[in-house]
């Protein structure tokens, strides 16, 4: 038996095939599937277009400030920065280019590889972290976590962290 036929599917029957031959969501399963990738882009893009016109940083860019201005001595590897956040390595050098003309973060040789290049968050860099990370955690508490009640909330948790494992750990760099 294979792995596919052992697991048990919650439910009813996930997706049926239509006269057409195309294939839909059961309706339990389209609201929560569609639901949760609208919620994440509908989120995503209120979160990004506040960010963005508040401090000039979008999302993508707070979160580099907030993993710069958590690691020791205020700085990491590009190399590890682009894991830690689960971005590419290019990605993540667009990004600081763009803090570091905003002096924001400072590009420099790793200390013991001169192959590597280190971001180091400047004052600066750490005034307008802080400023914007009260802003967002404001916004997700107000868009997001306030439209819940405690058993969603948990319920919510309880989900993600089975299907993101380690997804709390990895952020905070424990």
């Amino acid at each position: 038996m294979g792995v596919a036929a052992s697991q048990k599917q919650p439910g009813p029957c996930p997706y049926v095939v239509g006269d057409d031959g195309l294939a839909r969501w059961s309706q339990m399963h389209a609201d929560a599937w569609i639901g949760l990738l609208e919620v994440a882009k509908r989120m995503t893009r209120e979160l990004d277009g506040e960010l963005e016109a508040r401090y000039g940083i979008g999302l993508s860019s707070l979160e580099l400030l907030g993993r710069l201005a958590a690691a020791d001595e205020q700085r990491m590897r590009l190399s590890s920065l682009a894991e830690a956040a689960h971005l590419s390595l290019s990605r993540v050098s667009r990004i600081v280019d763009a803090l570091e003309r905003r002096e924001l973060v400072e590009r420099r040789q790793c200390p013991n590889d001169a192959r590597s290049v280190e971001a180091q968050l400047t004052g600066a860099g750490l005034e307008l972290t802080r400023r914007a990370q009260a802003t967002h955690f404001a916004a997700v508490q107000e868009r997001f976590f306030a439209q819940l009640d405690v058993e969603e909330l948990a319920t919510l948790a309880g989900v993600f962290g089975r299907l993101a494992p380690g997804s709390p750990q990895a952020c905070s760099g424990s």
